[in-house]
C-alpha cells in the first residue's frame, strides 16, 4: 500500500488537524470494512426486510453524503430514494412519516441540532429509523431502532474530511445490504468497497498536482465547480471543503445546467474545476472547449476518462470504470485542495473564522 509513504512524506511536516484526518481515512476504511464485510462478503449490518422507500436527512457534508447515496440507491438498487437538509425537513409543521420509508439520519456528532430535530418528529410516529453517527450514546444512536457506527474517531478540525467518507462508506454498505437481500448481483459493489482504501491512497499521491493547481486557486475570488449525475453532490461537497477553509467564493453546478445563463460568471475572473465521469466525458469536453474558447481561466480537470486537454489545463487522470473509486478519490482530492489553498493563504483550518459544529 501507499499509505506508509505518504505518512513519512507528508505528517513529518503535520501542523493541522485537518491533514492529520485527511490522512487518517485508510485505516478507517480498512476497519470498516473488517467490521461490516464477511470474509464471504456478506454485509454485516441490522436491515428492515424489503426496503423499497428511503429518505436520507442530514446536514453540511453529511447532507452531501446523504445525496450521492440517494443516487446510487436509485441508479443500481432500485430504491425510491431521496435526501433532505435536516434544517428544512425540521421546519415542516405537519411530518407524516411513511410508514413504508426507512428514515436514515445521519450526523458525526449524534448531536446535530436540525437532525435531531428531525429525529424527533419521525420518532413520533414511526421507529423505522436508522442512525449513522461516530458517537455511541448519542440522542441520535439512542434514538434510532437501526444503527451503524462509523468508528472515525474525534473530528477536532471543523472542516469534516474523515466523518464525511466513513458516513460514505457506510452509506454504499447499506445499498450492498440492501442489494443482497433483494438478490440483485452485488459482487461488484462489494469489491468497489473492498477497494475504497486504494482509492482513497490514490488521490494522495496527486497531492503535487492539486499543489499545482492551489498556487492558480489561491488568486482568485470565485470559482465554480461541475459536475453531473451522483458527481454533482460531490462537486458541492468539494465547492464547501474550498468554501468553508479558504474563504474563496466557490459554487458547484450541474454541467449541463451552467450553460443557462450561469457561464456569465466567467466574465469576471473565475477558476473552473471539471469532474468528468464516465457517463459524460463528450458532453463535459464540449463544456469544456465552450469555457475555452470565451473565457479566460485556470481550468482543473478531474477525469475518470482520457480527455483532451491543453496545456494550459491542469489534469489529474483518475482512470477507473468505477463509480465508487471515483467518487473516494476525488473527494480525497477535494479535501487536499482545500487543505492546500486554504494554507497558501494563511487560513486557519481547523477553525475557519465566525464557524462552529451546531450539536446543540
Amino acid at each position: 500500500m501507499f499509505i506508509n509513504m505518504f505518512k513519512k512524506l507528508f505528517f513529518r511536516h503535520k501542523s493541522t488537524n485537518m491533514e492529520a484526518e485527511i490522512f487518517e481515512q485508510p485505516q478507517i476504511i480498512s476497519k470498516l470494512i473488517k467490521k461490516y464485510i464477511t470474509k464471504d462478503g456478506k454485509v454485516n449490518i441490522e436491515l428492515p426486510d424489503n426496503t423499497n422507500k428511503i429518505a436520507l436527512i442530514a446536514s453540511g457534508s453529511s447532507y452531501h453524503s446523504a445525496t450521492i447515496a440517494a443516487n446510487y440507491l436509485r441508479n443500481y438498487v432500485h430504491c425510491e430514494a431521496q435526501s433532505y437538509y435536516a434544517s428544512e425537513f425540521s421546519l415542516v409543521e405537519n411530518v407524516n412519516p411513511d410508514p413504508e420509508t426507512l428514515y436514515i439520519l445521519i450526523s458525526q456528532s449524534g448531536e446535530t441540532a436540525d437532525t435531531n430535530n428531525a429525529l424527533k418528529k419521525i420518532a413520533a410516529k414511526t421507529n423505522k429509523i436508522m442512525a449513522i453517527t461516530n458517537t455511541k450514546d448519542s440522542t441520535l444512536y439512542n434514538g434510532a431502532k437501526y444503527k451503524i457506527l462509523t468508528n472515525a474517531g474525534a473530528e477536532k478540525s471543523i472542516a469534516s474530511t474523515k466523518a464525511m467518507s466513513a458516513q460514505m462508506f457506510c452509506l454504499f454498505l447499506i445499498a450492498a445490504k440492501i442489494m443482497q437481500q433483494k438478490e440483485i448481483p452485488v459482487d461488484k459493489t462489494i469489491c468497489e468497497l473492498k477497494n475504497a482504501v486504494s482509492s482513497i491512497e490514490k488521490a494522495f499521491s496527486y497531492r503535487d498536482i492539486i499543489k499545482k493547481y492551489s498556487l492558480k486557486l489561491k488568486d482568485y475570488d470565485n470559482a465554480a465547480v461541475l459536475a453531473s449525475g451522483m458527481f454533482y453532490p460531490l462537486a458541492k461537497e468539494g465547492a464547501l471543503k474550498i468554501k468553508e477553509t479558504s474563504y474563496i467564493n466557490t459554487t458547484a453546478y450541474p454541467t449541463g445546467e451552467f450553460l443557462h445563463g450561469h457561464i456569465a460568471i466567467l466574465n469576471k475572473r473565475c477558476a473552473v474545476i471539471s469532474v468528468i465521469n464516465n457517463y459524460n466525458t463528450d458532453f463535459m469536453q464540449s463544456v469544456i472547449a465552450n469555457i475555452r474558447k470565451n473565457y479566460n481561466t485556470d481550468l482543473l480537470i478531474i477525469s475518470a476518462n482520457p480527455v483532451k486537454y491543453n496545456d494550459n489545463d491542469t489534469l489529474i487522470q483518475v482512470s477507473t470504470m468505477f463509480d465508487i473509486d471515483f467518487i473516494f478519490t476525488t473527494l480525497v482530492i477535494f479535501q487536499l485542495m482545500a487543505l492546500e489553498t486554504a494554507s497558501l493563504l494563511n487560513r486557519n483550518v481547523d477553525k475557519p473564522e465566525g464557524l462552529t459544529k451546531i450539536v446543540k
